[in-house]
């Protein structure tokens, strides 16, 4: 190595170098497979093939599973303080490369590489860093991928890294010596004094804010610029200045209200949502690093939220399943550049599950087994951090255009979701909490005052408060408050309380008709109390059951007082579950006598809109359910998908009430049979029907029955939920519509 000196001023920048190409090797052992085996690799569901290859004889083949993303790794041995390359070539369906180690989460991967594709990403070692782990593997169900010729390139264990040695000779320019003498001395240590460190002391700091939130440690310059850029009557948006961080981690921000965090950010901007309209807030900004380094508070800005509007409109709501990011590739961004964001007021992000054995909310990577309805165990353990805030987005998909640095503590949707809300500041966007498969343990979760308090602290901890946990799936995202201020409530979704007409599997007990009240009592008042510490009032929703063989175990003359509003689920009342039919329509809004089903016991009603309102307000004596939930709290459900049935004559119209021989063959997008989106489907004079009695839409083209609502219908539900005075309408859910928003466009128009 040769070193040389330059010397400006006072300063002396120490640069090292030295042959690139001596010192940065392959470190991989058999990264191109030319082993012709998986030797120095530690595989499941892998083996080596001789087609398809990229070069050479042989490449890597995982065969992701179900339960398996079929991982191939390999620990190398590495130097800290040192920058290293991996890259490789892949082919297939979601596939992934990286690295893991002390200080190291590296990743990158591809949607779909019909051909061989070459990924690559760099990463710095921490000081401490000795080795990391190398892996490639496929996503959950997507069948076979092949790697090869991946490389790990940098510096290995012999050798001495120039990136190190001009990063730590680099560190001691930062801190500028009186004399020359002094540069070799302990005061030009890689971490700065005071007196001569680069961020700001606390005195010299332009906070006037500092007793809003802690102190820190002036490792990171305090964000300057902080400006309010607009608000509403219950958010505020903050804008400020990038900081910089003297330790070279990535910088995020942490928002500070009278001495309380409300919102983190991972970019210089971010929405403060579920404030008090009418009311006054001051707010400073703090950078942090996952180091736990941290600048000193900015200056204080102080702004009120706008007063409450004299009137209410029709709410507007929508769900974000958590997978769509996967094969429907659709994205939050998707909901912004569609103009959903700007037109809805609420969407819940479903779902998120309860521990089998802790009864807590919590989050791991595992697959759920949704495709068989026979297994009781469908949804234990299972849960996805990866799409939730650990999936690395590219610019190209991200709401603000940015990617993801892969220091960064909270990535996946969750922080897509914050900078959605930070463009569309109105939005509010609530976290549902069970939903078909994830329902199982609900009943135990209810079933005693301890039992509440536990699942209710852990939620609103998790996801509300932020506090995500961290090495999930080996995994550095995550961490104290990384997740706070994104979502703006819970949203329960117990399918179903008391019934066993839920999942195969699921507990339930009489109890749970007391219990459930009990727990969104429990939701309630922990909602309350922290919102009450944050000047923040949050949101508590639930989905509710539009039959009354369910309803008839929900008091609905009591829950009314705990909750914001409800999501009454009035679709799904008929689909291909009975294979042979007769077709029915998904959610008729009235009785017709042409229905061929027979009545619901006990009473003799039919499913239908029409009943499942009664149900709830006025109460329906036959089945023992009383009534009594307001009917401005009620928000109508309709479906942007359809259900579908196949074999099915015509009839003397047009396979309404028909037989069938069986369900729809899946389709490419929605993938279950029986069951298509809006967007799957092609409607056109000939084959979409009407039925003037129910006021609904079916599609019949000589074959195949399907069953949903098309603009007509929803114009027909949004003019019925205005005329019985309800709350407004929701629809499940937003990637089942087309790419110009046409459903929700229906609603948002009919609506008003």
């Amino acid at each position: 190595m040769v070193a040389a000196a330059m010397t400006v001023g006072s300063t002396a920048l120490a640069l090292s170098l030295g042959s690139a190409s001596a010192a940065t090797v392959n470190l991989l052992a058999n990264g191109d497979f030319e082993a012709g085996s998986l030797s120095g690799w530690t595989c499941t569901n892998g083996s080596v093939v001789t087609t398809p290859v990229h070069g050479g004889s042989y490449a890597l083949n995982g065969n992701a599973t179900g339960s398996d993303t079929a991982q191939c790794q390999q620990v190398v041995a590495v130097q800290p303080n040192t920058k290293y390359t991996l890259s490789g070539f892949v082919k297939g369906s979601y596939v992934y490369l990286g690295a893991t180690g002390t200080g190291v989460n590296a990743s990158t991967w591809t949607p779909g590489a019909t051909n061989y594709t070459q990924l690559s990403t760099t990463f710095t070692t921490g000081a401490s860093t000795t080795s990391v782990t190398v892996f490639t593997h496929g996503w959950y169900g997507t069948g076979a991928y092949q790697a090869d010729d991946l490389v790990l390139s940098g510096p290995g264990t012999g050798t001495t890294s120039p990136s190190a040695s001009a990063s730590a000779s680099a560190s001691q320019s930062t801190s500028p010596s009186p004399s020359p003498s002094a540069s070799a001395s302990a005061s030009n240590s890689t971490s700065p004094s005071p007196s001569n460190s680069t961020s700001p002391s606390p005195s010299a700091s332009s906070s006037s804010g500092t007793g809003n939130g802690p102190a820190g440690d002036g490792k990171i310059t305090v964000p300057g610029g902080v400006t309010v850029t607009r608000t509403t009557s219950n958010a505020v948006v903050l804008k400020w200045n990038a900081s910089t961080d003297s330790t070279d981690n990535y910088v995020g921000y942490k928002v500070w209200s009278k001495g309380q965090l409300v919102g983190t950010s991972m970019g210089t901007s971010i929405a403060i949502s579920s404030l008090l309209p009418g009311t006054s807030y001051t707010f400073t900004v703090q950078a942090y690093d996952k180091a736990g380094h941290a600048s000193q508070q900015s200056a204080a800005v102080t702004t009120s939220t706008a007063a409450a509007p004299a009137t209410s409109k029709p709410l507007k709501s929508a769900y974000f399943d958590q997978w769509s990011v996967y094969d429907a590739a659709y994205y939050p961004k998707n909901v912004d550049t569609s103009g959903a964001g700007a037109k809805l007021d609420v969407i819940s992000y479903a779902f998120e599950n309860i521990h089998p054995t802790n009864l807590n909310c919590f989050e791991a990577v595992k697959a759920s087994d949704a495709s068989h309805e026979d297994n009781p165990n469908a949804g234990d353990g299972a849960a996805d951090a990866y799409a939730d805030y650990q999936m690395d987005y590219t610019g190209a998909i991200s709401v603000d255009g940015s990617t993801d640095d892969w220091q960064q503590p909270l990535k996946g949707n969750f922080n897509q979701l914050r900078q959605l809300k930070a463009k569309n500041p109105n939005l509010r966007i609530t976290l549902s909490l069970g939903g078909w498969t994830y329902s199982k343990y609900f009943s135990d979760a209810a079933a005693t005052d301890a039992s509440r308090k536990k699942l209710v602290s852990s939620c609103i901890d998790m996801f509300l408060k932020g506090n995500l946990p961290t090495g999930v799936a080996g995994d550095a995202s995550g961490g104290a408050a990384s997740g706070a201020g994104i979502f703006d409530g819970i949203d329960i979704d117990w399918e179903y309380p008391g019934s066993a007409g839920g999942h195969t599997g699921n507990h339930y007990s009489a109890a749970d008709k007391q219990n459930f009240t009990a727990l969104l009592a429990e939701f309630r008042s922990q909602l309350d109390s922290y919102g009450a510490s944050v000047g923040k009032k949050f949101l508590l929703t639930a989905a509710l059951p539009s039959g009354q063989d369910k309803i008839q175990y929900i008091e609905t003359d009591k829950i009314g007082a705990y909750l914001d509003y409800a999501d009454i689920m009035t679709y799904d009342m008929h689909g291909s579950w009975d294979a042979t039919g007769p077709t029915n329509l998904q959610d008729p809004l009235h009785d017709s006598p042409a229905d061929p089903t027979t009545p619901i016991a006990p009473g003799t009603a039919k499913y239908n809109v029409d009943t499942t309102l009664a149900a709830y307000t006025t109460g329906l004596p036959e089945y023992g359910i009383k009534g009594g939930f307001p009917s401005n709290k009620i928000i109508l459900g309709v479906p942007f998908y359809f259900r579908g049935w196949t074999g099915v004559q015509a009839g003397n119209n047009y396979g309404l009430y028909q037989k069938a021989t069986g369900a729809t063959p899946a389709k490419p997008g929605s993938q279950e049979a029986g069951l298509a989106s809006w967007r799957e489907l092609t409607l056109t004079a000939q084959n979409t029907h009407w039925d003037p009695v129910t006021e609904s839409t079916w599609v019949y083209d000589g074959t195949n029955f399907w069953t949903g609502d098309d603009p007509k219908a929803i114009q027909a539900r949004a003019a019925y939920a205005k005329n019985k005075g309800l709350g407004g309408m929701f629809a499940f859910a937003l990637e089942n519509d087309d790419d110009n928003s046409t459903l929700l466009n229906t609603i948002y128009n009919s609506l008003g």
